[in-house]
């Protein structure tokens, strides 16, 4: 890092404008600049929630401790409820508030993870405690704000409950590895495809849409032929989110058109227009007459795309 981007950047934290002040909290933590705390501080009471949540989460990332009292002040948290705040801030359920000026769910949640990384005690040792407990309701609840938290070192504890006998426990499990971006859980992850449950195989493929590596392409591809519709939805989901315009995401993507379910052709075709694959575009063009209207109006969206893209190609991919 030069001397001179870092000059840039704290300079950026007094800036008026609300673009260019987002841009400096979130280089501040990129960067590393325990400089920065100052002007994070600052920003934690500006009027743009965005903004403050950036700042909040540099702060945390950055480990500024000078942080935590403004981070509590975010959560509205003394120290007797701090833990319990903090705990549900990170399962994604802050508690409900009839105070209009409240903050934002969002600026909470990221209050909350800087204050984990900042005081663990708080809450990760409450969490791993219940991760532990045998109980399926509360290890799914754990695994959710542990995942939440970011809790990177918690992965192999959560990989092991992929194997677990209760659903709602295997489900957890590929969301927290999910949310994780656990590539150590990849192997469980692709076991889960196979699962008896749908709802499992649905977490598993969101998981790895998240981790994104080329090896789980085949297995998620392969889900479009899955007996469940909404398994079959995510999948073409999934695929359009590679921005891949290999014949492995192209072709399962084309035949799910023909997809009996309506959501399933809806997703394949935006599937299509996020990857921009003209191979599909004669086949999105024969939904234009589809008995949904949903499903028209994205054929409409999605042949005008590939079209374009048809009369005016992308540079080819290099390497």
């Amino acid at each position: 890092m030069s001397d001179k981007l870092e000059q840039i950047v704290l300079n950026a934290l007094d800036s008026e404008d609300p673009n260019i002040l987002r841009a400096a909290c979130i280089m501040s933590g990129v960067l590393g600049l325990a400089q920065a705390e100052r002007g994070l501080i600052k920003a934690l009471g500006h009027k743009a929630w965005q903004i403050q949540a950036e700042a909040a989460k540099a702060l945390g990332r950055l480990g500024l401790q000078g942080a935590v009292p403004y981070l509590r002040r975010i959560l509205k948290a003394a120290d007797v409820d701090l833990r319990q705040v903090v705990l549900a801030c990170a399962a994604g359920a802050p508690q409900a508030s009839k105070d209009e000026e409240d903050s934002h769910p969002e600026l909470k949640k990221q209050a909350a993870l800087a204050i984990s990384r900042l005081q663990p005690k708080v809450a990760q040792d409450a969490l791993m405690a219940a991760l532990q407990s045998g109980q399926g309701p509360l290890m799914g609840a754990a695994m959710s704000g542990l995942g939440n938290l970011e809790v990177v070192d918690i992965a192999e504890s959560v990989i092991a409950l992929c194997d677990n006998p209760d659903v709602a426990v295997k489900k957890a499990a590929a969301a927290c590895l999910g949310k994780l971006r656990a590539v150590s859980g990849l192997r469980q992850l692709l076991g889960l495809l196979q699962d008896n449950d749908a709802g499992v195989r649905k977490e598993a493929l969101i998981a790895l849409n998240h981790i994104k590596e080329k090896q789980a392409l085949g297995p998620m591809a392969a889900c479009i032929e899955d007996p469940d519709a909404g398994v079959r939805k995510v999948a073409a989901i999934a695929l359009g989110n590679t921005r891949q315009r290999a014949d492995i995401i192209v072709q399962p993507l084309i035949k799910a058109l023909g997809d009996r379910d309506a959501s399933v052709r809806e997703a394949a075709l935006k599937g299509l227009a996020n990857i921009k694959a003209p191979e599909g575009l004669e086949a999105a063009a024969e939904l234009l007459a589809d008995s949904h209207e949903e499903v028209k109006r994205q054929a409409g969206a999605t042949v005008t795309v590939l079209a374009a893209a048809k009369e005016r190609p992308d540079y080819p991919p290099l390497g």
